[in-house]
């Protein structure tokens, strides 16, 4: 009896992974293709009128260039949502989001938003970890996952308590009512953050979390994990590095971790407040002279540039005059070897909030992928 219990309790946990596994295909065979018919239906393309021999007028689908794709999803989510209605300066983050994913699930809505929208509302969660604060200088940073984070929490620890930087990743002294608590304090509160290309960052971060086996199993950052992480279902494109970037671009947004959330939705919503901030640098190409500048406006008769020095190592790479281009993404050729022109579409489609509300330039090299789809729709 015992051992055809036991056999019957095996057979029902086969039968229960095999579900779970046949429904996770089908979410994910859904989510695939429907972003990709969404694309091209509604993103992606535009149509030209455009006469024939005969004088007939015909529609001439024209794919919509890096600028109209942003400008297009930002107004069919965030604009449909009326965000500057809702996300008033009054509101905490918290409540706008909860606002914002309300309206988006409305069931008498006459404009409908794309459901990577509402995933996105519903799995966002910034937490009191991204906000650092410093004694002195008194400085508030806002650190936002794949911009030097780490780094950053070593400045914080090295001016803090004086500590040698250390490689822990975990904050000290940090303070979640901190925003209370020092707008009592008569001395200024400098606001710091930095900023990056949403699309280098989201590379940056499936490239750190996603490609190696061992990171995806022990840290569980590569979401959702029942598709990426001990799963057959990406077996056959494992190994194509544009096909399995572009696989988790479709499907990231069936669970959005934190390392892909959009900048604009960090620290209270930088969206609505980056304007208040004293001080705003890029990881980008110029990122050293960013740190030079920081220290400029910020260093005089503190440690800051001490700290600046030994994490960054920023006389060094100054006096060298090497250009920052990320540890994971590296160069421009890296960008090409995981981005297709779909990918790249679909990711824009995500970061067009930061593109336009926090006013970041869209990269030169994306317009040479964009360009290798004039082979599939001829520009007439």
């Amino acid at each position: 009896m015992s051992s055809n219990k036991r056999r019957r309790d095996e057979l029902i946990i086969r039968h229960k992974l095999y579900i779970r596994v046949a429904i996770t295909l089908v979410l994910v065979t859904i989510c695939i293709f429907a972003t990709t018919y969404d694309m091209y239906a509604d993103l992606s393309l535009d149509y030209v009128s455009v006469s024939d021999d005969n004088n007939n007028i015909l529609p001439i689908p024209r794919m919509l260039n890096a600028e109209e794709i942003i400008q297009q999803s930002y107004m069919n989510t965030f604009g449909v949502l009326s965000i500057e209605k809702l996300c008033s300066i009054d509101v905490d983050s918290k409540t706008c989001y909860q606002a914002l994913l309300l309206e988006a699930t409305k069931e008498n809505r006459t404009i409908t938003v794309p459901w990577w929208l509402i995933t996105l509302l519903r799995d966002v969660h910034i937490g009191f970890w991204n906000n650092l604060t410093i004694q002195e200088p008194p400085i508030d940073f806002c650190t936002i996952e794949k911009v030097a984070t780490t780094q950053w929490r070593n400045v914080q620890r090295y001016l803090n308590e004086n500590l040698e930087p250390s490689k822990s990743p975990m904050p000290v002294n940090l303070n979640a009512t901190r925003l209370e608590e020092r707008r009592k304090q008569a001395k200024h509160i400098n606001r710091v953050v930095f900023l990056r290309d949403p699309l280098e960052k989201l590379l940056s971060g499936y490239i750190n979390k996603c490609v190696t086996p061992w990171r995806r199993r022990v840290e569980g950052h590569c979401e959702p994990n029942n598709v990426f992480n001990g799963s057959d279902l990406t077996a056959q494109i494992e190994t194509n590095r544009k096909q399995m970037f572009a696989a988790y671009v479709d499907a990231l947004p069936l669970k959005w971790n934190l390392h892909f959330i959009p900048q604009s939705l960090y620290c209270d919503g930088l969206f609505r407040l980056i304007g208040s901030y004293d001080f705003v640098g890029y990881m980008d190409n110029n990122f050293y002279k960013s740190l030079s500048d920081l220290v400029d406006k910020l260093g005089r008769d503190n440690k800051l540039p001490d700290a600046i020095e030994k994490v960054f190592h920023l006389k060094d790479n100054l006096a060298k005059g090497i250009e920052n281009v990320g540890t994971e993404t590296q160069a421009k050729t890296h960008v090409m070897e995981y981005y297709t022109a779909a990918s790249l579409r679909r990711a824009l489609e995500y970061f067009a909030i930061d593109y336009l509300m926090l006013d970041l330039t869209i990269p030169s090299w994306v317009n040479d992928i964009l360009d290798e789809e004039t082979t599939l729709f001829p520009q007439r």
